[in-house]
């Protein structure tokens, strides 16, 4: 009777998981389903492939997308991965002058020398 009863929780366990399982991903679905019809013209979203940009226009049948100014492309809307928030500029610190890049090329030292060229040699030898 031992051995029954370990084999019928062995069960119960998989059982339970297997419904955990399909649960949680049922309600991946039902989220992904969500978003892709709630998205409407002025949204930043990303294809399933990879693809960045604004949604221009939505129907029930496509979604057209601006990946570029003046650039648009009509997609399934199945084919909008997420959409994407977007992320606040980053502030940078102010340069200091020694970081600056020169306003003119006066001063600079422009000669070639040798070793300057990658794969090359710096065997010291002018070059003809």
């Amino acid at each position: 009777m031992g051995g029954s009863s370990s084999s019928l929780f062995f069960l119960l366990i998989m059982a339970a998981l297997l419904v955990f399982m399909f649960s949680r991903t049922r309600k991946q679905q039902k989220a992904q389903q969500q978003m892709q019809n709630d998205i409407g013209p002025g949204a930043e979203v990303m294809t399933t492939s990879g693809m960045f940009g604004t949604v221009v226009e939505r129907t029930a049948e496509h979604v057209v997308i601006e990946i570029a100014p003046g650039l648009q492309t009509r997609w399934t809307p199945r084919a909008v991965a997420r959409v994407v928030t977007p992320v606040a500029p980053v502030e940078e610190a102010p340069l200091n002058e020694a970081d600056r890049a020169p306003d003119s090329l006066e001063g600079l030292d422009l000669t070639k020398r040798d070793g300057d060229t990658p794969g090359e040699s710096g065997t010291g030898t002018p070059r003809a």
